[in-house]
Order: structure tokens, then sequence, then C-alpha cells
């Protein structure tokens, strides 16, 4: 069976383009990304005294469940060069499952959709660019409707990279 995902990239380590495309290559050899965004540059969120992030989302699909998706996700982003660093620190590259068409989880380790997805400026931003509809459950989410009521008022600015 082949999932949808919708995930999350972000960096703020230099060269943070470089750790995008090193993640978004990794993980074409393994899956197939139907539409990117944008790249967005935003402040940091959770931990604000770091460098400004450059993030984007992707479409995203694999034959992998998400919990063997998500150990997938870890390796890559090991090989991509992220190394240890505390929680919301900086970061070479992250990448969050921000939604899937697999029903919701709520495990310890694995939540999905992804628990801050409504609160973030810098995802609903770039998600918004590439769906204005996701279905969680059985509720339909009009994500400009999320933007516009997010509580996050860090700035968020779409950037003319190629990528």
């Amino acid at each position: 069976m082949i999932y949808n995902y919708y995930l999350s990239l972000g960096s703020n380590i230099e060269p943070r383009i470089t750790y995008l495309h090193r993640a978004t290559s990794f993980l074409a050899q393994y899956g197939v990304i139907p539409r990117r965004s944008s790249i967005y540059q935003s402040e940091p969120w959770g931990e604000t005294n770091q460098g400004r992030f450059l993030n984007a989302v992707i479409e995203y699909r694999i034959h992998l469940s998400p919990r063997e998706f998500l150990a997938l996700i870890k390796e890559i982003e090991k090989k991509v060069g992220r190394l240890p660093n505390r929680h919301w620190g900086p970061r070479e590259i992250d990448i969050d499952i921000l939604w899937s068409d697999h029903p919701p989880i709520n495990e310890p380790d694995l939540e999905i959709p992804h628990p801050h997805l409504f609160q973030r400026r810098f995802v609903l931003e770039p998600l918004a660019e590439l769906e204005n509809q996701l279905l969680i459950g059985e509720s339909r989410y009009d994500i400009s409707q999320l933007l516009y009521n997010c509580p996050d008022n860090s700035r968020v600015q779409k950037l003319n990279m190629v990528w």
C-alpha cells in the first residue's frame, strides 16, 4: 500500500539550503515527491535564541507505514548530517511528519497529525501553498483558515529560491 504524507523540512545551520537539498535527494531515493512548496525563512519556534530557519513542506508518497517511515526519516536525518542537539535547538536538518492518509496516531514518539501543526506559521504557510484542505479523521481542515487563526505571530518570509 502507498501512503501519502506531508513533511516539514527545516534547517538553521549553514549551509541551510544544502541540507534541504540533501534531505530531498535522500527521500527521493525511497519514494516520490510529487510537489514541494517554496522555501520560506522563519524565526525559530520554541527556543528563540538561535538562527533563522529555512523551511519547506513536501508532499511525499512511499510504501512504508508511519512507524516504518519514521525510522527511515531518522536514518535520513543522520545521513544528511544531523548531529545530536538539545530539544528545539539549532539543527542541520529536521524532518517532521505533519500529516498522513493513514489513520491518526497518538503514541509517545509518533503523533500524526503533528501535535504542533496548527500552531506553527512556518509550517502552515508552505502547507497552504500545496494544500487547501486536509482530511484528518472525520474532520476537514481548511488550511487557509487555520493559518488565519494561527496563534504564532512570528515572521515567515517566502524566498525567491529555486530548489
